[in-house]
């Protein structure tokens, strides 16, 4: 974090305001203003140089008071539906199966299997013995890391993984300029570039090592996310205004591999795999998945990709990147404006992974970001449904 960060002050403020309240849905943003002694104007301002507003702030708050409640039994049902503003419980049951495709009590039950401290322990285990990588993802990886892996290079090591091969070219036909490759050298070179091959390689090597212990609907949703992410960074840099510097191979490293340990957490061994994959279903905000998350199983979806990658000796650099995107996350504390624009992007492949339509809390934050045209940020995502 650069020396411009700062805590979120009203943010946190609005936040508290939400927790003390009885009926957290029914207040308004006068009567918030109006607690914090100040005026609407000056409000909305200070909310939006905190690059929010008083509707993303109470639409996240109800989104996680609605699964928090939900990991244990303090609460009755009852009084959580009227605390997110459902006038009785049969209305808010109806809302939540048709986000969730369970009820409230269903979805309670099966966050209660197995203790926090042992969904974690069981979470170590499986990423502990996954197998090997494919021998062309190491050898990539092998000579990256010697400074040895230059365009030739990597031709001849993917040439001999049809596969592999086979999969890089369908990538590089999707690129957003340019004309169909015809051969591996113009997919990579021209298309694709090396950094992005040995990152997907990495992905694929992850998928295929899961692929027979996740869900098939994970791997087909979140997989061309995870490989969608390089041209989502491509094209919010063009849509910023006003230009920011980023350390381009990192992040695309970071944005095509924050989201990996949703597989893990997946996993059909874990002992709240068939809560994870409700959750998935029905919780539509990142920040609120990666809370109820770290509740559950005393691990984030960042920590969770980290364990994967460290496991696999992947680059330390990334890895640090990653616990720092989880620290960001956790203290809820002001980033870098490259470290909020990080996260919004990751919040866009999950959002369209998941199946979500309404992109109208993602659009709000695009333009507190100074992003314009988010009708062009959509048009891309929407390869993903």
């Amino acid at each position: 974090m650069n020396k411009h960060q700062s805590s979120l002050f009203l943010t946190e403020a609005v936040n508290r305001l939400l927790s003390d309240s009885e009926l957290p849905a029914s207040l308004t943003i006068e009567q918030s203003a109006s607690a914090l002694a100040m005026s609407m104007t000056s409000f909305r301002r200070k909310l939006t140089q905190e690059e929010t507003s008083f509707k993303l702030i109470q639409s996240k708050f109800l989104n996680e008071l609605c699964v928090k409640v939900l990991l244990t039994m303090q609460t009755k049902i009852d009084d959580l539906a009227i605390k997110l503003g459902y006038s009785e419980r049969a209305t808010f049951e109806r809302a939540f199966r048709k986000k969730f495709g369970i009820t409230p009590s269903q979805f309670r039950e099966l966050s209660l299997i197995g203790s926090v401290e042992s969904s974690y322990q069981k979470l170590t285990e499986i990423a502990e013995n996954m197998p090997p990588m494919r021998d062309s993802c190491q050898q990539l990886l092998r000579e990256k890391d010697l400074g040895s892996l230059d365009l030739s290079r990597v031709i001849e090591i993917i040439g001999k993984d049809v596969i592999f091969s086979g999969r890089i070219m369908g990538l590089a036909s999707k690129a957003i300029y340019g004309s169909t490759p015809k051969t591996l050298e113009d997919a990579v070179g021209r298309k694709l570039g090396i950094d992005n091959v040995v990152n997907f390689a990495i992905v694929y090597a992850v998928q295929d090592a899961l692929q027979e212990h996740v869900e098939q609907v994970i791997i087909d949703r979140y997989s061309p996310a995870l490989l969608l992410a390089p041209r989502l960074f491509q094209c919010v840099r063009r849509l910023l205004v006003p230009d920011i510097t980023f350390d381009i191979g990192l992040t695309e490293q970071v944005l095509v591999f924050s989201l990996l340990g949703i597989f893990l957490l997946s996993h059909k061994s874990t002992y709240k795999h068939e809560m994870m994959l409700y959750a998935l279903q029905g919780i539509d905000d990142l920040h609120s998945l990666n809370q109820h998350i770290r509740e559950s199983m005393a691990i984030s979806l960042y920590s969770a990709s980290s364990l994967m990658l460290s496991l696999w000796h992947i680059d330390a650099s990334l890895v640090k990147q990653l616990n720092h995107l989880d620290k960001i996350s956790r203290l809820r504390v002001k980033g870098s404006q490259q470290d909020e624009l990080v996260l919004f992007m990751l919040s866009c492949l999950y959002f369209a992974a998941a199946g979500h339509t309404d992109f109208s809390a993602l659009e709000q934050k695009a333009e507190l970001l100074s992003i314009r045209h988010f009708d062009e940020i959509k048009q891309l995502l929407s390869e993903l449904n």
